[in-house]
């Protein structure tokens, strides 16, 4: 076994899985811990851009790669970086980060995720990988966070070829065990120091809603008493009417009681019999009076006759001869 011309003895992962197919021209082994990482770095980004470097050995045997992983360092500030080269800073603290944390492990490739990136879209990122490994042998560790779709790459011949399996192996790795307690204990450090901002922020807004509800009751308040001025006003307009029409009512009652009584006088006057007397003048009288004396040249006993109430008629109908009057 070499590494890169020096001779050196691989040892073999005795606990592996293989995921996919291995075709035979490269075979991938990467470290259980490093899987971890990689996604709990990708579930981290919340649809941010989220890249790390790769770390581990190469080794050819029977002109076959083979590729051994594990390690990772996150790559800082890569979502906002604005090219596709890393700045010397960038390049300064991901050594920084290797050599406290690793030993005798070098850049074998590197990673990348993003929710909703496709693998179809990996060629996006062959600017990246060249501008940034002049050994651009290194492979390519793509995870996709929403589909839980990984995939590795390889670079050959100007292109990224997509690999149809790798392995996972499980063995002891205290170094990156420990790198990862480190960075959960700095991401719960970040994590407590958002809750913070968050806190106040929500403080903020909490406040914020509270003046408007405030604005918002006072504003009410106006319009309740404004309102109630409006009411009052036409509480007084519906009284100043109603009380015009009592007094119209009141006259109209008025009127129909004149007219009924003036009907009650036609109807009285109506019942008198009028009468034509000598002198031509007329009188009301409810009955007609009785003679008071018998005009001259008339028979006493005429007159006597006259005065006395008629007798009872025979069923003849006719006056008796004995009282009829006898004219002279």
């Amino acid at each position: 076994m070499k590494k890169w011309g020096m001779i050196m003895q691989w040892n073999k992962p005795k606990s592996v899985r293989q995921i996919g197919d291995i075709p035979g021209r490269g075979r991938i082994y990467m470290e259980d811990y490093v899987i971890r990482f990689a996604k709990k770095l990708a579930k981290s980004g919340q649809g941010l851009d989220k890249a790390a470097v790769l770390l581990g050995n190469t080794y050819l045997t029977n002109e076959e790669k083979i590729y051994q992983i594990s390690g990772i360092v996150e790559i800082p500030n890569f979502a906002s970086r604005t090219s596709p080269a890393f700045s010397q800073d960038t390049w300064n603290r991901i050594y920084t980060e290797i050599k406290e944390n690793f030993t005798d492990l070098e850049i074998i490739g590197w990673y990348y995720s993003r929710q909703g990136f496709s693998v179809k879209d990996v060629s996006l990122l062959l600017e990246i990988h060249k501008q940034n490994f002049q050994r651009r042998d290194k492979v390519l560790y793509l995870y996709e966070e929403t589909e839980k779709e990984d995939s590795f790459f390889l670079y050959r011949n100007g292109h990224f070829e997509r690999q149809k399996g790798y392995y996972i192996y499980y063995e002891k790795n205290p170094e990156m065990l420990h790198y990862m307690e480190k960075e959960a204990n700095r991401h719960v450090h970040i994590v407590e120091q958002e809750d913070d901002r968050v806190i106040r922020n929500i403080r903020g807004v909490i406040e914020e809603k509270e003046k408007g509800k405030q604005k918002k009751r006072q504003k009410e308040s106006r319009m309740g008493y404004s309102m109630g001025v409006m009411i009052a006003l036409i509480a007084i307009l519906i009284g100043a009417a109603a009380l015009k029409n009592q007094t119209t009512l009141e006259q109209v009652k008025g009127q129909l009681q004149a007219l009924q009584d003036m009907a009650l006088g036609e109807k009285k006057n109506s019942n008198t019999t009028m009468v034509e007397t000598m002198g031509s003048n007329l009188a009301r009288m409810t009955a007609p009076p009785a003679p008071s004396a018998v005009p001259s040249g008339m028979p006493a006993s005429f007159s006597a006759a006259a005065a006395s109430p008629a007798p009872s008629v025979s069923g003849t109908g006719a006056m008796p001869a004995s009282q009829r009057p006898v004219a002279k």
